[in-house]
């Protein structure tokens, strides 16, 4: 059987047009005479190869309307299919970067020393400490390690990073200078005394000059002395160091005498004890330095004349050889005191029996034996 519609052939049972889709109509409506013109005419004027295309009666229906043009679907799958793909590109770039980072020292020590300026405390440190597993020799790793640590309230655990750092490495400033920071903001200034004492490097030892202990020197070295004498305590350098002593023999570490003058001594043994403070705080040795000072006393005085009898005619004034620096005291028939008739020049010699006495002292009041000589002066007989 064949479509009413298009002529296509159709297979038995099926009730449309698998060719144009219109129903089959197996109960034709039998026109005898104008459907064997029709099919007649049909047969004679449409060509073989027309005589199966496609007639849509619902065109011709419409012919004067416009075809509606079909709507298009959009590529949604595709669309979600090409964001998968970047999704998973990122991720698999994220992936690689945070591996190559991990494993990155110079990553992980600039995170950790931007966290550190940030105030991350706790999360400097775990930078850090890959950063030291990544590259355990480096001393850098080490000293932020220790400042982050002792941010963190972990004094112990950094001061000791750091004395393993110098150990290892004696020539390492900056960990010298981490140490002496801690040292001086705990105030323990015998840790950084014993620390800059153990410098051995001159580099280090240079750069770090002011926390230096200072010893203290003296003008004149210690001995025995016949003169009362002076000294004067200073220090070596350019160090703005304050100086404190005792005379005592007690501690000058108790810092109740503060060095201002020169300071004389007096006569007996003196033992100076003197210590340094540098203007870091760091205390240097104590110094001690004793003198003995023995005053001489003045050889005993020469009086002339001697001792003999006299009379007017061959009496002279009695004189006195007095050195320089010195004082003499006289008296007759007992011996001066300081308190006694001071010699300004010749005394005359009185008649009669008399010891004439005198003694020098000198100008430290050390007093010399009275020296003395025994006159006889004769009264004139008329």
């Amino acid at each position: 059987m064949k479509c009413s519609y298009c002529g296509a052939p159709i297979e038995k049972g099926r009730v449309f047009c698998l060719n144009c889709g219109e129903e089959v109509q197996w109960v034709p409506e039998y026109h005898p005479i104008g459907s064997y013109r029709m099919n007649r005419d049909e047969r004679g004027s449409i060509p073989e190869e027309n005589r199966y295309q496609q007639i849509d009666p619902r065109k011709n229906e419409g012919a004067g309307e416009t075809e509606k043009p079909k709507k298009k679907r959009k590529p949604v799958f595709a669309g979600f299919l090409i964001l998968l793909v970047v999704l998973c590109a990122l991720l698999g770039f994220k992936c690689y970067m945070d591996h190559k980072n991990y494993n990155s020292y110079d990553y992980q020590f600039n995170m950790a020393e931007t966290s550190y300026s940030n105030h991350e405390y706790d999360t400097a440190l775990e930078f850090i400490e890959r950063a030291v597993v990544l590259v355990p020799e480096n001393e850098d790793a080490y000293t932020l390690k220790s400042q982050i640590l002792y941010k963190l309230g972990d004094v112990k655990s950094a001061e000791q990073i750091l004395l393993d750092v110098v150990e290892k490495n004696p020539d390492s400033a900056a960990a010298y200078g981490q140490l002496i920071h801690i040292y001086e903001e705990q105030g323990d200034y015998e840790s950084l005394k014993t620390l800059i004492a153990g410098i051995s490097d001159d580099k280090v030892r240079e750069r770090y000059r002011i926390y230096q202990p200072v010893d203290v020197s003296v003008s004149m070295d210690p001995g025995e002395y016949e003169e009362l004498i002076t000294v004067e305590l200073y220090t070596e350098g350019d160090q703005k160091c304050s100086i404190y002593y005792t005379l005592d023999g007690s501690d000058p570490m108790l810092m109740q005498n503060l060095y201002k003058t020169g300071i004389t001594l007096e006569e007996g043994v003196t033992s100076i004890r003197a210590v340094a403070v540098n203007e870091k705080n760091i205390v240097g040795e104590i110094a001690s330095y004793t003198y003995e000072i023995e005053l001489p006393s003045p050889e005993v005085p020469v009086i002339t004349p001697t001792s003999g009898e006299y009379d007017q005619t061959t009496r002279t004034p009695i004189t006195v050889e007095v050195p320089y620096g010195c004082t003499a005291y006289y008296s007759f028939d007992e011996k001066p005191t300081t308190e006694s008739s001071v010699y300004s020049g010749s005394v005359e010699m009185p008649e009669g029996e008399h010891t004439f006495y005198v003694i020098l002292v000198n100008e430290y009041g050390k007093a010399s034996y009275p020296g003395s000589a025994t006159y006889v002066l004769k009264e004139e007989i008329s």
